[in-house]
């Protein structure tokens, strides 16, 4: 470990000389740095004291000419790695690992030779969130209120969270330092608006703690009212079907992983119930959500229950039906498709087979909700990613919803599921593991240079792969693709957007799907659950232009398969807004596999809950920060489930 980092430009005079050169003359240079732009604008010294982040520093290498690799193979290249920065500086030999907590840089070290064969993924999956915190940011402590996280403070050998709370009139702010053995404690502040920071030693917090208590009582037993219905509902449990299902298993072409287990284990411990099931799946792309979704299906329709799944868009419903056709073929289980592809010869046949029974399942997109869709015996709703679904869509899926088991599927879920999962009153499994062999995506926020897509595209090429590039108006559409054409001219380019017809989507992406196609220029029509395992890179040409939510669906689109993937976020840096900014820093910080969770608390965070809750709830959960009151309303909702179960004991 070393404690700075001496890196010059790539410019000719300095990439001939060696590291002798510059030992000899960094005096010198450091004088320079100081009295002359030149050496200002052409080196860089890296300390602990650097608190921008890896982003800019990503920015400034390539404002000094470095070029982006794979692997820095060459002085004057670098690579990112997990969230972590692989240089082979010019001014100082070697490769060089720097590390980041948060904006702060955690260790700058040299690589030994063999490093490349090593795993230099950070192990921050399990970080917390406040880890993901920023200078500046609002912090809540259960105990002494809301406040200004200012990082964390070594004393001595120990180590404490600053938070800085309002200080009497007119003086200085109090500082409160919390052993970080006491974590627990504090978590960041997710509100509605920008909080009043609270004053220690008062005994306002206290009251107000009190009262947000007793609000969160009143409205949990709202909350259980409405769930009422739903949760006095009866049916038949589900029994097992060995033969059919043992079938299915055989077909998997992987091994479940742990957590797939664990999650298939509540869904049938749900089925089994009397009580219908409302349960949502949260995993990262290629998690296995749908495989989950495939085997409560077929446990369903085996018990003479019919099945309807609902996708967003055509193209995600058309890969459903095709994994169903394909996965149920030889059982006795018949699968319809109901969508804008279809004849109306093929729909009339489908909606007489959906009122009679014969149909087991039924995939398709809103189509489903249509007045004319009769279900004969529906027991099993399965909804992939609601939030795309408009507001008419879901008062239709409350309807379906009332008495039917429910499975929901999300990578990133609303901020009401959340925090109603938060609340325990729906039930919430996390798919927090990937498949053997899955490598998440290396996440590259990097300001918009053609040379920079070229190398991308280039790279992707060169291994017989296949590249997303997402463009955010379908009218910049045909100027991205004549310069696609131009950095590339010998590749295949096509191009998707939601203005086309149904048939020209799905024609369109059967022909990226079997290669014709090697880079396809789309719109976001893509974010949701498109599976091909060919398509390594993406490529965001202006990233500013999407929430965080967006950018991390988007990013899941690649890494289906074992081999390195590669997200690039371009934006102009003229463009980047301070709340921008903060988006692609999470995205850079959370490049592990299952940060769909993380990624929603910040989304959240950022974005203000809105209202996820009523009128009336939000006001109060403003006062002490929607992780707080979530934590409050799920012990309110505990306390009187407890109560009602005793009662019921008693009678």
């Amino acid at each position: 470990m070393t404690s700075e980092l001496f890196i010059a430009s790539r410019i000719p005079e300095f990439a001939e000389k060696d590291e002798a050169w510059f030992r000899r003359n960094r005096r010198t240079i450091e004088k320079g740095r100081h009295l002359n732009t030149f050496w200002e604008h052409n080196s860089l010294v890296i300390t602990h004291a650097w608190h921008k982040g890896l982003r800019a520093l990503t920015e400034r290498l390539i404002e000094l000419g470095y070029e982006i690799n794979s692997w820095p193979e060459r002085r004057g290249e670098f690579a990112i790695r997990g969230g972590a920065l692989i240089l082979s500086p010019i001014g100082t030999d070697g490769i060089w690992h720097i590390d980041f907590f948060g904006n702060q840089i955690d260790d700058i070290r040299k690589l030994p030779a063999h490093a490349r064969g090593e795993s230099l993924e950070r192990k921050i999956k399990d970080r917390s969130l406040l880890e993901y915190l920023r200078s500046g940011d609002f912090i809540v402590h259960e105990h002494h209120g809301i406040g200004i996280w200012r990082g964390i403070t070594t004393e001595g050998d120990k180590k404490y969270f600053h938070i800085e709370y309002r200080g009497p009139r007119g003086g200085d702010a109090d500082t409160l330092m919390v052993p970080v053995t006491e974590a627990s404690r504090i978590a960041p502040y997710i509100g509605f608006r920008a909080p009043k920071v609270s004053r220690l030693g008062t005994p306002i917090w206290k009251k107000t703690i009190r009262q947000t208590k007793d609000d969160a009582i009143a409205f949990a037993k709202k909350l259980l009212a409405v769930h009422a219905m739903r949760n006095t509902a009866s049916r038949p449990p589900y029994t097992p079907s060995p033969e059919i299902e043992e079938k299915l298993e055989a077909s998997f072409p992987y091994e479940e992983t742990q957590a797939q287990k664990r999650a298939l284990a509540r869904i049938w411990q749900d089925l089994s119930s009397k009580m219908p099931m409302d349960r949502i799946i949260i995993g990262d792309v290629g998690f296995g959500k749908t495989e989950l979704a495939l085997r409560a299906s077929v446990r369903v329709a085996a018990n003479s229950r019919q099945v309807a799944i609902l996708a967003p868009t055509t193209i995600l419903a058309a890969q459903h039906y095709e994994t169903w056709r394909k996965r149920l073929s030889g059982l006795p289980i018949k699968v319809a498709r109901l969508s804008r592809l279809e004849d109306a010869g093929t729909i009339k046949k489908a909606l007489a087979g959906i009122r009679d029974g014969s149909i087991d399942i039924a995939i398709g997109t809103h189509r489903i909700l249509s007045k004319d869709i009769a279900f004969k015996n529906l027991g099993l709703l399965i909804v992939d990613e609601e939030q795309r679904f408009g507001v008419g869509a879901k008062e239709k899926l409350k309807e379906l919803k009332a008495e039917v088991d429910v499975l929901t599927l999300s990578a990133t879920p609303l901020p009401r599921t959340l925090s109603l999962s938060l609340a325990r009153v729906r039930a919430m499994t996390a798919l927090d593991e990937g498949p053997v062999g899955k490598i998440a995506p290396e996440t590259l926020m990097l300001p918009f240079q053609h040379e920079l897509m070229a190398k991308a595209l280039e790279l992707e090429l060169k291994r017989k792969g296949q590249v997303y590039v997402v463009e955010s108006r379908i009218h910049r559409m045909p100027k991205t693709l004549e310069l696609i054409r131009k950095l590339v001219p010998k590749s295949k380019v096509g191009y998707l957007h939601g203005r086309m017809s149904e048939k020209e989507l799905v024609e369109t992406m059967e022909s990226f799907r079997k290669g014709d196609i090697e880079i396809l220029v789309s719109t976001t029509i893509i974010e949701n659950g498109i599976d091909l395992h060919t398509v390594n890179t993406l490529i965001v040409t202006d990233a500013v232009m999407y929430g965080l939510a967006d950018l991390h669906q988007l990013r899941g689109r690649i890494g289906r398969g074992t081999l390195q993937s590669y997200a690039y976020f371009f934006y102009n840096p003229a463009h980047l807004t301070p709340k921008a900014e903060r988006r692609l820093d999470v995205l850079q910080d959370t490049q592990f596999l299952g940060a769909g969770a993380v990624i929603a608390e910040k989304d959240l965070e950022m974005r203000g809950a809105g209202n996820i809750l009523g009128r009336e709830q939000s006001g109060v959960a403003a006062r002490v920060g929607l992780n707080l009151y979530s934590q409050f309303l799920a012990e309110a909702v505990e306390r009187l489930r407890s109560h009602d179960n005793a009662l019921r004991k008693d009678i």
